[in-house]
């Protein structure tokens, strides 16, 4: 019976891994930047030249634009577009915004992105911010140029019902600061690959049980 039971449970957990998981609306418009230049803003001026500061180019390569600057591909497929910045040296200057995004109020939000250096001297510093006030830590990107890392921070909408979000860089530094985004999101969840493996890895003590319990039955007949 209890082999019956687990059996059951395995195939049931199978069927739930085969269905569709429903993933919560990205709220980002072209947040991969596969349109290229358009959905968003920047206080950065827009240039197919990334070699002076404040200014930036949505390419899939940071090199095209930046002889100094390392060769990679994007972070969604690895041939796709990024936006590939210089940093300002004025502070508070918005790297990327979106402006009078629909939200429901009371309700919390996960805003992301996924950030690579595109040069190794300085690391960009950037914070989030939303309706004009900065959330979360400031997150650094990684001093190994092409590696990809994902940062996101909460935030409750309390009484808002539109936000203008914003990703504002924090360093100044004139040598280095150089850096590329992908994949920015603004949603009521952060879907995480850990949750997968926590999936296969309950189905493998499943399995574990079921071999204890054979193992154990066999004993028993002998």
């Amino acid at each position: 019976m209890i082999r019956k039971a687990l059996l059951g449970c395995v195939a049931v957990a199978a069927v739930s891994l085969a269905l569709p998981v429903q993933a919560a609306t990205n709220l980002v418009l072209n947040g991969d930047f596969e349109l290229g230049n358009t959905a968003f803003s920047s206080d950065y001026a827009y240039s197919v030249d990334t070699t002076p500061p404040a200014v930036y180019d949505v390419d899939d390569d940071p090199n095209d634009g930046h002889p100094a600057f390392t060769s990679f591909g994007d972070h969604t497929s690895g041939a796709g577009k990024m936006m590939i910045v210089n940093g300002s040296e004025v502070p508070g200057q918005r790297v990327w915004y979106q402006n009078n995004v629909s939200v429901t109020a009371n309700t919390t939000y996960f805003f992301w992105a996924w950030i690579a250096s595109a040069h190794p001297t300085s690391p960009a510093q950037l914070k989030f911010s939303i309706n004009g006030t900065e959330i979360g830590s400031t997150f650094m990107a990684p001093a190994t140029t092409g590696n990809w890392q994902k940062f996101y921070t909460p935030w409750n909408s309390g009484a808002n019902t539109t936000a203008d979000i914003a990703l504002v860089n924090q360093n100044t530094d004139f040598s280095g600061n150089d850096f590329a985004l992908d994949d920015l999101g603004l949603s009521t969840s952060v879907p995480e690959p850990a949750t997968w493996a926590m999936m296969i890895i309950g189905f493998g003590g499943v399995g574990s049980v079921l071999r204890r319990q054979r193992r154990s039955h066999l004993l028993q007949v002998a």
